[in-house]
């Protein structure tokens, strides 16, 4: 959590937060993307973000069910 709190910019923590615990919605990540970074979902900008955290493990698609998760442990 502390890595979380020292993380910029602000909207990449609010993304990261909300993938916390139940995890965030294809829909919520989408309100998320749009509203926070100005992203629509399906642009380029917003599948770099994504890529770039999946490839550090931060924040994952769940393969079990429509739900972002975020993964700042080891």
């Amino acid at each position: 959590m502390a890595l979380m709190v020292e993380l910029e910019p602000a909207p990449l923590r609010r993304l990261l937060k909300k993938g916390l615990r139940r995890g965030l919605s294809t829909d919520g990540l989408r309100t998320c993307l749009d509203s926070d970074w100005g992203f629509d979902l399906e642009s380029e900008s917003a599948s770099e973000l994504l890529c770039a955290l999946r490839e550090r493990r931060w924040f994952m698609q769940s393969q079990d069910a429509d739900l972002w998760k975020t993964h700042l442990g080891p």
